[in-house]
């Protein structure tokens, strides 16, 4: 009998699906059956490989690095060496190694810790630089800074009293610099009275208002000054006469009293 004359025959799907449940049952079954049998025969292995973990590794630690520093600025924020090979000269020279070596320390430095201690040679040089730079003794040295600090607290005392000095004769100069501020004024107020009273003689002389700028009036105000000024010295040399006379008279009064005080002594001795 065909499959069209099963279908055909069938009241409806429920007798179809009756029909093909037990191959489809037998046919999972058997493959279940067949993979489990497999499973059970191979021996299960586990592949490790260190290279593609450590590139897996470097791929997530580029991709959490958001900073977009550079790897040496980057190590050095996160208390690193920020070179693991060298890239300069200086890299090379002992001042950098024993920096770096006081910095991250023996491990993270990977630096020989015996650069950190002086050679025979240095030390030799430093001993004898410090005999040429430090030639006195510590007590030597020692009495040297007594000494200075004594000569400082002495420039400091004597000063103190230069100024305390100074400082009581500050009224004196106040009174002179007033005095000498006020002579200025009075000299600059004489002058322009002077001046105005020549100007003022000139005019009276023309009779006539006349401009001051006027050649005529420039030469007679020239004519007055010299003779005012012809006066003034003339003033002053009467003045110095007189004091000159007087100290005549004072010189002439002391050797009086003293061939006086000369006879007197001279009698009593006779």
């Amino acid at each position: 009998m065909s499959h069209r004359q099963l279908l055909n025959r069938s009241a409806g799907p429920r007798s179809l699906l009756s029909l093909l449940r037990p191959s489809l049952t037998c046919f999972y079954s058997s493959s279940s059956v067949t993979s489990k049998d497999s499973a059970e025969e191979l021996p299960v292995t586990f592949v490790e490989d260190d290279g593609l973990e450590a590139e897996r590794e470097a791929r997530i630690q580029a991709a959490r690095n958001k900073s977009r520093l550079l790897p040496q600025h980057r190590n050095m924020l996160h208390n690193a060496l920020p070179y693991e090979q060298s890239q300069s000269w200086i890299h090379e020279t002992v001042k950098y190694k024993r920096m770096m070596v006081g910095r991250y320390g023996l491990d993270g430095s990977k630096v020989d810790p015996r650069i950190c201690f002086p050679t025979k040679q240095e030390a030799l040089e430093r001993s004898e630089y410090e005999k040429v730079a430090f030639p006195h003794t510590l007590q030597e040295m020692m009495a040297v800074n007594r000494k200075a600090k004594q000569d400082k607290i002495a420039k400091i005392r004597s000063r103190e009293e230069e100024i305390a000095k100074k400082m009581e004769k500050l009224d004196q100069w106040t009174a002179d610099l007033n005095a000498r501020i006020a002579k200025k004024e009075a000299d600059a107020r004489a002058a322009k009275e002077r001046k105005d009273r020549l100007v003022e003689e000139v005019r009276r002389h023309f009779g006539f208002k006349i401009d001051p700028r006027d050649e005529r009036f420039q030469e007679m105000l020239a004519q007055k000054e010299k003779e005012d000024r012809k006066k003034v010295k003339e003033a002053k040399r009467a003045e110095k006469e007189v004091k000159m006379m007087e100290k005549l008279k004072k010189k002439t009064a002391n050797l009086e009293k003293d061939a006086s005080k000369e006879e007197d002594v001279d009698e009593d001795k006779k």
